[in-house]
């Protein structure tokens, strides 16, 4: 059980204060006037109890979305030119709007996370639920300095290429890659051709992160519990570690994909590319039912109303 007061409880306490100040004469009127004043207070917290019968009524969409993040250090780069708080915004900030932006025109697809650091991950399989997806991008923050081996974008080609197989496997949908990152390889390997794996792909985009200046990066060190400065340690005296958008990277890959290539600064850069998206795919309504709030106030409606139909009544009478 639980409550979601329609405006502030202490509010409502001086409304209702208020209301019985003003006593109507006789005893029963006035017993009358308490209850009403209590069902509208009691009405006014709105409570709800849990259930697993709340009807919802959903779209569906015969899409399956395979949004790939970088999660490598460099994705922490401060060259996006914006604030959260008093810190500045990161590349992986921007990148975390952007998938939210995404799921958001996109309900009722089907969408998948992978992300990549030292390894690929399948953090979330498909889905069409947005809070789960929601709460799997937010979890997601790259290794400390002393685990990161460097960035190789190919580490994600096999996974990748095994989701789009099983999309395409599942044959009810539509395919649809979006792929987020600065395109910054660090461990010195070259870019693979992903063009092997690009059979069944509809729509989506590589999207860009990052400046040609580059920007020093920090992450927080839960170990320590401070943020650290990644530092360039190839020579000595350390110098602050700077990365920068590697553009070629990413048009290759926006090349191999057969997908356009992006490069991010607002969220609304996506909406050209997410109607093409909507215009290859059927959508329609499915009523389920669902964990969920109930709420419980029309259960003090129906007295309130009866008790006021009655002074309504009585008032008519006595004229």
């Amino acid at each position: 059980m639980t409550i979601n007061p329609i405006i502030p409880i202490w509010l409502m306490a001086i409304i209702c204060v208020a209301l019985l100040a003003i006593k109507r004469k006789g005893v029963m009127p006035y017993i009358r006037q308490i209850l009403m004043v209590l069902l509208l207070f009691a009405i006014n917290l709105r409570p709800m109890y849990i259930s697993s019968e709340i009807k919802v009524i959903r779209q569906k969409l015969n899409c399956y979305c395979i949004i790939v993040l970088d999660d490598t250090l460099s994705m922490m780069a401060e060259d996006v030119d914006d604030y959260v708080g008093d810190k500045p915004k990161t590349r992986m900030d921007r990148a975390k709007e952007d998938i939210d932006y995404i799921t958001k025109n996109l309900v009722g697809a089907k969408f998948c996370i992978v992300d990549f650091n030292n390894d690929a991950n399948l953090i979330c399989p498909f889905t069409d639920d947005n809070k789960y997806i929601k709460d799997s991008v937010d979890a997601i923050y790259p290794l400390v300095d002393y685990h990161a081996t460097g960035t190789n974008i190919n580490c994600c080609k096999r996974l990748l290429g095994q989701m789009i197989n099983d999309a395409k496997l599942l044959n009810d949908g539509h395919v649809v890659v979006f792929f987020l990152s600065d395109g910054e390889n660090t461990d010195d390997h070259r870019l693979d051709n992903f063009s092997d794996i690009a059979e069944g792909i509809e729509g989506g985009a590589i999207l860009g992160y990052g400046t040609t200046k580059g920007g020093q990066m920090h992450y927080h060190d839960d170990l320590h519990n401070e943020d650290v400065l990644v530092e360039d340690k190839r020579d000595y005296p350390y110098k602050p570690a700077v990365s920068k958008i590697d553009e070629k990277n990413l048009k290759s890959l926006s090349l191999d994909l057969g997908i356009e290539y992006i490069h991010m600064d607002e969220s609304e850069d996506l909406d050209e590319n997410l109607a093409n998206v909507m215009k290859l795919l059927d959508a329609e309504t499915e009523e389920t039912k669902e964990y969920g709030y109930a709420d419980l106030y029309f259960w003090f409606v129906i007295p309130l109303a009866a008790l006021v139909v009655y002074e309504f009544i009585s008032v008519k009478r006595r004229t």
